[in-house]
């Protein structure tokens, strides 16, 4: 062999005994930098170890941990998912995963690469807390406090931090007095840590729910109307005329109202709610009881509900009976289940469906006015919510279709409607509404002999002030005007109602 051809095998070896030692330090000093919390100098050396070594699931492992505790979870969570697949797995970068797409929102995977991790058996009691965490994130309270109280099976040192976190879970579900409970645990089993200084607060929050929350209120309200249409006389003097009232009717009313709910703290998933109403308008200047326009309304509303994630669905059950000029006028029985979306923190979404049977009580001048009806319906809207003190805007439609015993009053109604609660100051508000109706009835009116169609406009304005936080003050002013082309149909009326409501 030549001089020449020796030393180039003499520094090839040379190379290959070098070079491997050379990745392997390159890979133990990147490690050893790493657990010395020396992160910007462990992700250096770690990255270059990858590069030597990219088939190593352990280089790969140690640079995500890098990258994640600099603060780069996009890159850590590929570098750790290469861990995660590479031969062999480092089972760690499971957990890890998880807690990586947690950190970054993406709960689905991170419950995926959980599960990994518990079948895997890693680190059991922080892999059934991670996933704790997860599904309280998706919403599955229920399913994230049996993980919780797994992993204070698994981990002692888990205890205080999973009964903090069962709590939250617990309030979320609206459970505030097991919550407290929890909460005290916390407390108890290490008084002067640092989760316990945030369980003292939140315990004594719900404490405070706890004892303000009254799940029975009644409210009355004592008001004064003025309405210069009372009998809602044609504006047509022709139509007025016709009627036998040539001069219309303006009025004075008491209004008093009587409201009795009932709201029982909701628990997981289920809600109720319940309201008995009675209104009572009483105008002053009649004299018979065959023209007094006077009502008396009683109504009882049923509302079952259950949530599930973003969303609800109410069932609102509804009976109305309403006396008019002091004699029985009708009643009403209405069915209308509703789903609420929470789109986004200050935006709900809705729609529903509706049924309601009207069965008048008084008959009518012929069958073909008849106003015995099934009623269907359908209804979409958006709310907004804003600011601290209540604000609210509000976008609505609705289709209705009367399916009525007399030919004269069968119709598809469509209704958009506004609302706004504008907040002038801590305790007094600006109330707007606004809608406007359309009424297209079916069939030729066998009286007037046209098909009648109707418009109707209304809107109302007001301020209502806080006296206290159980008496209110208010002021409104509405109009209508509804617009046909049957004469007797449209009229023109203003209100203005002033009052008080006292809540106990």
């Amino acid at each position: 062999m030549s001089k020449a051809a020796s030393i180039a095998i003499l520094a090839l070896l040379a190379c290959f005994a070098w070079g491997a030692p050379a990745q392997a330090g390159t890979l133990e000093d990147g490690v050893e930098q790493y657990r010395a919390e020396n992160f910007e100098e462990a992700l250096v050396l770690l990255t270059k170890a990858r590069t030597e070594q990219p088939e190593s699931s352990l280089a790969a492992f140690y640079l995500g941990m890098a990258r994640k505790q600099g603060g780069d979870l996009s890159g850590a969570v590929k570098d750790l998912t290469d861990a995660a697949t590479l031969k062999p797995p480092v089972l760690d970068s499971y957990l890890e995963l998880a807690d990586a797409y947690h950190v970054l929102g993406d709960e689905d995977r991170a419950l995926e690469w959980v599960n990994r991790s518990e079948k895997a058996g890693v680190r059991p009691g922080r892999s059934a807390f991670l996933k704790g965490m997860i599904l309280a994130g998706q919403g599955q309270r229920a399913e994230a406090i049996l993980s919780f109280e797994q992993a204070k099976r698994l981990d002692a040192t888990l205890a205080q931090p999973a009964d903090f976190q069962i709590a939250i879970a617990m309030a979320g579900s609206r459970k505030f007095s097991r919550a407290r409970d929890a909460l005290r645990a916390v407390v108890a089993a290490d008084p002067s840590s640092e989760i316990a200084s945030y369980a003292k607060e939140y315990e004594q929050s719900f404490t405070r729910i706890l004892e303000s929350y009254r799940p029975l209120r009644l409210a009355v309200g004592l008001n004064y109307m003025y309405d210069d249409n009372a009998i809602s006389n044609p504006s047509n003097a022709g139509a007025r005329a016709q009627i036998g009232n040539p001069t219309g009717q303006q009025d004075h009313a008491f209004l008093g109202t009587l409201r009795l709910d009932y709201n029982p703290m909701p628990s997981d998933e289920m809600l109720f709610s319940a309201q008995y109403l009675v209104q009572s308008t009483k105008y002053g200047n009649t004299n018979t009881s065959e023209e007094n326009p006077s009502t008396v309304i009683n109504s009882l509303t049923l509302i079952p509900g259950c949530t599930f994630g973003d969303s609800a669905i109410s069932i609102p059950f509804n009976y109305t009976h309403v006396l008019l000029k002091e004699n029985k006028y009708q009643q009403l029985f209405a069915v209308r289940p509703t789903w609420s979306w929470q789109a986004a923190a200050q935006h709900i979404l809705q729609g529903g469906v509706s049924y309601t049977v009207r069965d008048m009580l008084q008959s009518a001048l012929s069958g073909d006015e008849r106003r015995d009806a099934e009623i269907w319906g359908a209804s979409a809207g958006y709310i907004f919510s804003y600011g601290t003190r209540g604000g609210m805007a509000s976008l609505r439609y609705d289709y209705s279709f009367d399916d009525t015993a007399g030919v004269n009053w069968q119709n598809r109604g469509h209704k958009w409607s506004v609302n706004g609660v504008v907040p002038l100051a801590e305790k007094l508000k600006l109330n707007l509404s606004g809608e406007v109706s359309t009424q297209d009835y079916l069939n030729t009116n066998t009286i007037f002999g046209v098909r009648r169609d109707d418009t109707t406009w209304f809107g109302t304005a007001g301020i209502s002030y806080n006296l206290t936080n159980d008496v209110v003050l208010s002021a409104q002013y509405a109009h209508t005007t509804a617009q046909s082309n049957i004469p007797v149909y449209g009229y023109s009326r203003n209100t203005f109602t002033t009052g008080i409501e006292f809540s106990f």
